[in-house]
């Protein structure tokens, strides 16, 4: 009997040491895979184990995990909801490529804001402005810039991003100093250089932009208002109906347009498709038509320079009209804009009541005072 016992209480001892040694092989594996360093070879060294001690103080108070996920703000060029970055983030304008052998352009559905605005022969640059470029995968192709563009960029406060320039172009960047790009972290595009003519061919990623910005020193934030505003929600205005518009960007009605731009409303997502040359407007990186929120044409006096590359004038500064056009309705409203180097306000038809927008991406399309503009 005693000798039966001694054997159970040596049976119970030996388990115990093994079911230690085990649990402690267990930790030791549970360990190494935050260490890095591999045990199943057999090798003997050095592990170093992490720190659990005080591991409850390591970790973030619920107030901060809230004061983390609850870090969206209003993007001031869209009127959506944003992180705090892209609403403090300076916006880079991009002279964007628009003739019919250069379509489509890529990354241009990642702009907040699309101006399009006549050119030399009739054609017409998109002047596109981002906010929230970081992780854009590519925007193209890059065009040379002209000089009432750069107003535009003034207007946001913004880098301004180009490939060569006009006379004027260069006058007006040197004289003011104006924060630019030109052609620096850009690159040609090896798949379009196969079906496109060089100059065509000149795209820019996100990541190259953020390096640019940096490598020249230029501020990367702002705190000057941008030109647009927004209701909280959306909502349907009063005014004629518009589910179809239509705009042909020439310097005179008897003109045959080269450029025209349509857009069609849809009813089931609230939004405008744009078109252009017969077809839908589309970005190249996902094949999908270019859409907008609201739809802006502002009239001003545009005129010839005279030059022998029949470059021109565009006078945005002053007082003239204009439309806005959201959720299948159009109604007059008034721009206004102290001088080239300003920002512009947009006021309802009375000229004294500032214009809100519906929350999202506007289309704003600069056209010569009097355009035969189709709205229906």
């Amino acid at each position: 009997m005693k000798n039966s016992m001694l054997k159970t209480v040596g049976v119970l001892i030996i388990s115990a040491a093994i079911l230690l040694v085990s649990v402690g092989c267990v930790e030791e594996d549970r360990y190494d895979k935050y260490s890095g360093t591999s045990t199943s070879s057999g090798e003997s060294g050095n592990i170093n184990f992490p720190n659990f001690d005080n591991k409850e103080e390591n970790l973030p108070s619920q107030d901060e995990t809230s004061q983390e996920t609850v870090s969206e703000t209003i993007n001031p060029l869209t009127g959506k909801p944003c992180t705090s970055e892209v609403a403090s983030a300076r916006p880079v304008v991009f002279m964007l490529n628009n003739l019919k052998e250069a379509l489509p352009q890529v990354g241009i559905s990642e702009a907040a804001v699309v101006y399009e605005v006549l050119a030399e022969g009739g054609i017409t640059r998109l002047v596109a402005v981002y906010n929230d470029y970081k992780d854009i995968k590519e925007i193209g192709s890059v065009r040379s810039a002209r000089d009432y563009c750069i107003d535009l960029a003034d207007a946001h406060d913004a880098i301004f991003a180009h490939a060569g320039q006009s006379e004027s172009a260069k006058k007006v960047i040197i004289s003011r100093g104006t924060n630019n790009i030109n052609g620096d972290y850009m690159y040609r595009s090896k798949e379009r250089l196969k079906t496109m003519s060089y100059e065509h061919t000149l795209m820019m990623s996100g990541k190259n932009l953020v390096e640019a910005i940096k490598a020249k020193g230029y501020r990367s934030t702002t705190d000057k208002k941008q030109p647009l505003s927004f209701y909280e929600s959306e909502i349907t205005p009063k005014g004629s109906k518009a589910s179809y518009v239509e705009i042909p960007f020439t310097m005179a009605k008897k003109d045959n347009p080269y450029a025209v731009s349509f857009f069609n409303f849809d009813e089931n997502t609230g939004v405008y498709k744009k078109g252009q040359y017969g077809l839908d407007h589309i970005d190249g990186d996902d094949g999908k038509a270019l859409s907008f929120k609201n739809v802006i044409i502002l009239e001003c006096a545009h005129s010839s320079t005279g030059d022998a590359e029949g470059h021109i004038n565009v006078n945005f500064t002053g007082t003239g009209k204009g439309k806005y056009i959201t959720m299948g309705k159009c109604q007059d409203i008034v721009w206004k804009k102290t001088s080239r180097t300003s920002s512009y306000t947009l006021y309802e038809s009375d000229g004294k009541t500032p214009l809100k927008l519906n929350p999202g991406k506007s289309y704003i399309g600069i056209v010569p005072t009097g355009s035969n503009i189709t709205i229906e």
